[in-house]
């Protein structure tokens, strides 16, 4: 009996020792997979007034999605250790209290390497969160029905984000062109375009109007839909299809593209003689339409009339075979613009400047979204809402902290909130 024990005893402390062996090498595994990330904010343009101690730095995982926050210190960096190898997006965006701006900025693609201490450099700037008009929402990817929508029911909302009423009359609204860095994309716009004073659209369109025939009060929206339509009709996928009857306006083109001896797409594009039509200014393609994986897109005036000489060839890269054909707009001109791109690590094929929009976002990290009826939607401002008693919207020139993704469109959905 004794010898049985001894045995015994002998078995379980070598499986003690295996385990604590294996342990060991797991923990020795994980600490090697790990790295440090230090993040230093500084004033753009080596501006020294500006208060970068305390300010949140929100890092993200482009991979899994998830994200750390940190805080900057007097020196304005922020500290991140143990952080898994791999790709980061990094972004700042703080209220600074009593001053009515925000502090905003980002740096994208952040390599980070095991057992390596990697350093970033945030140049944030004071934006203006009391803006004029900015877009709300963009629904693009098409409805969930069992393909019976598609991408007919595409949207824009454009949001008054002031305390005055604004006329949209004579609003462009802009589709940016590029790839989204969906699968088997691999040519960046700007690995061929300067985005630094002009962004390249697809197709402009222009708010119809004498000066006083779209008012917009503040906290309110108009919505222009490509269609007008009720897609709910008839369709035993209506749970996810739209009802865009509602909307101030539609994108209809195909007579538009007729009158110039062009060929327009009726299968795609509907007239609804009770729902105005936007002015057509400029189609690449055959309709206006959003990129279906991800849509880039401007609101800008100008009193510049558009010309051939505006018009510009792009080639996806030199000796590709034909080209694109874009309408270039000065990114002065420019109120607002956001960057949606296919997936989370899709950073090199933004369209936009980052004095336009500092960051991008995304419908899902790892993309596939395209047919889920999901929509890209700007996140409500709480603290300068309840401080204004009226809905104001997040602008801090970063889509990828002001907007959200959400499971269904929500046109129209802010204007009856209360504060």
């Amino acid at each position: 009996m004794k010898s049985n024990n001894l045995s015994k005893t002998s078995l379980l402390c070598s499986l003690l020792c295996t385990i604590m062996f294996i342990t060991g090498c797991s923990n020795d595994d994980d600490e090697n997979f790990l790295g440090n990330v230090t993040i230093t904010v500084t004033g753009e343009d080596d501006n020294d007034a500006l208060p970068l101690q305390g300010l949140t730095v929100q890092l993200l995982n482009t991979t899994d999605n998830t994200s750390r926050e940190g805080t900057t210190d007097a020196s304005g960096k922020a500290h991140f250790p143990d952080i898994p190898a791999g790709t980061y997006n990094a972004a700042v965006s703080h209220y600074v209290e009593g001053e009515d701006y925000t502090l905003s900025g980002s740096q994208t693609g952040i390599a980070v390497e095991s057992n390596l201490n990697t350093e970033v450099e945030i140049r944030v700037r004071a934006v203006d969160p009391n803006g004029t008009l900015v877009i709300k929402e963009i629904y693009y990817n098409g409805a969930n029905d069992g393909y019976v929508t598609l991408f007919k029911d595409q949207f824009i909302e454009i949001f008054n984000n002031s305390d005055q009423v604004i006329y949209a009359d004579g609003l462009y609204i802009a589709n940016l062109f590029g790839e989204t860095g969906a699968s088997g994309h691999q040519y960046p716009l700007t690995d061929m375009l300067d985005t630094s004073e002009y962004v390249y659209a697809d197709f402009i369109e222009q708010v119809p109007g004498d000066g006083d025939d779209y008012p917009i009060a503040p906290g309110n929206s108009i919505v222009i839909a490509l269609n007008a339509m009720n897609f709910k009709e008839a369709n035993p996928g209506a749970e996810f299809a739209l009802d865009n009857t509602g909307a101030d306006l539609e994108r209809y083109s195909v007579a538009w593209k007729e009158a110039q001896g062009l060929e327009g797409s009726a299968f795609f594009d509907f007239d609804n003689p009770n729902v105005p039509n936007m002015i057509n200014i400029y189609i690449e393609g055959a309709l206006c339409l959003f990129d279906s994986y991800g849509t880039s897109a401007v609101i800008f005036r100008t009193d510049k009339a558009f010309g051939d000489t505006d018009i510009v060839e792009y080639y996806k890269y030199e000796g590709y075979g034909s080209p694109s054909y874009l309408m270039k707009i000065p990114v002065s001109d420019i109120i607002d613009g956001v960057d949606f791109l296919e997936n989370s690590q899709a950073a090199a094929y933004k369209r936009l400047p980052d004095v336009i929009d500092s960051g991008f976002n995304y419908l899902k990290a790892d993309g596939g979204a395209f047919y889920s009826s999901m929509s890209m939607r700007r996140k409500v401002d709480e603290n300068r809402s309840t401080l204004f008693g009226r809905v104001v919207l997040q602008d801090t020139d970063n889509s990828g902290a002001d907007f959200e993704s959400i499971d269904y469109p929500d046109a129209k959905g802010y204007n009856a909130l209360n504060f």
